[in-house]
């Protein structure tokens, strides 16, 4: 969790020293006269409360197909969670802009087999075993946005950036004297591309939407990604606005990274958050 968050500020300090260079291009300077719609940087943290559904499958290094497992029903993971968010948007003018965003879910859970499963390719947990279970995913990344249109009570515009989808997953079961257990871990590189929408009305209420899509075919990724977040926002003072949001997030990829097999991941929820903006 340490080294993602250090990339996540090294990003920000990356972006932030990068748009001091005098030589950027015109796109990303700013005018001597040019007033900064919706502030030139917005800094968003609160609490998500989603509901997760989730699956895995490993394939044998041989080629023999795992089953599919969904994991909040085989090992009792939680199906809902509490966890911080934390995301930043810095505007280089009103035209341009570029965002970072970072959360991490853990889970872990316990259940006794009641059938025989095989799980992971070769492994095959027998009726009756003590399972354990694991399940943690961090999603972060950073997006350039381009507003096709910004005023004061209107901006909309398309984006394009790339998520860094952290996956950690295994579990092991026992029975007797008899153990086994299997795990897997990436780091999975997803481009993304968007749309955005901000309406400013009554003044102090904003209200906004982004959607992100992929639908990735490479040598080591194949699958699709769909994540949706509508928010509105009060501003109780000048520079600070509170809000609630809602964020249904999917992913389904086919991977073969040294192993191989497909994730399925998916959760839908609300988010409570504060904003600082100036």
């Amino acid at each position: 969790m340490t080294f993602r968050f250090i990339l996540v500020l090294s990003l920000i300090s990356s972006i932030l020293a990068y748009s001091q260079i005098d030589s950027i291009d015109s796109i990303i300077q700013i005018q001597p006269d040019e007033k900064i719609y919706d502030g030139r940087v917005h800094l968003t943290f609160g609490w998500f409360l989603p509901t997760i559904k989730s699956s895995g499958q490993l394939n044998a290094p041989k080629g023999n197909i795992g089953t599919t497992i969904n994991l909040e029903a085989a090992f009792k993971l939680p199906r809902t969670r509490q966890l911080f968010r934390l995301e930043g948007l810095y505007r280089f003018n009103n035209v341009s802009s570029v965002d970072l965003y970072y959360y991490a879910l853990n889970r872990s859970g316990t259940s006794v087999s009641r059938d025989s499963l095989v799980v992971f390719g070769n492994i095959v947990i027998p009726l009756g075993a003590d399972l354990d279970a694991f399940f943690n995913v961090s999603l972060f990344g950073g997006r350039y946005h381009y507003s096709i249109v910004n005023n004061e009570n209107f901006e909309s515009g398309l984006s394009a950036g790339i998520s860094f989808l952290d996956v950690d997953m295994g579990a092991k079961w026992k029975i007797l004297n008899l153990s086994d257990e299997e795990s897997y871990a990436d780091l999975l590189f997803l481009p993304v591309f968007g749309i955005f929408n901000r309406v400013r009305f009554w003044d102090d209420f904003t209200l906004r939407n982004q959607i992100n899509l992929f639908a990735l075919d490479i040598e080591r990724y194949a699958g699709t990604l769909f994540d949706f977040t509508i928010s509105l926002e009060y501003l109780i003072q000048k520079y600070v606005s509170i809000g609630a949001a809602y964020n249904a997030f999917n992913l389904d990829v086919d991977f073969n990274t040294g192993k191989n097999g497909r994730i399925q991941y998916g959760h839908r929820g609300f988010v409570l958050y504060a904003s600082v903006i100036f």
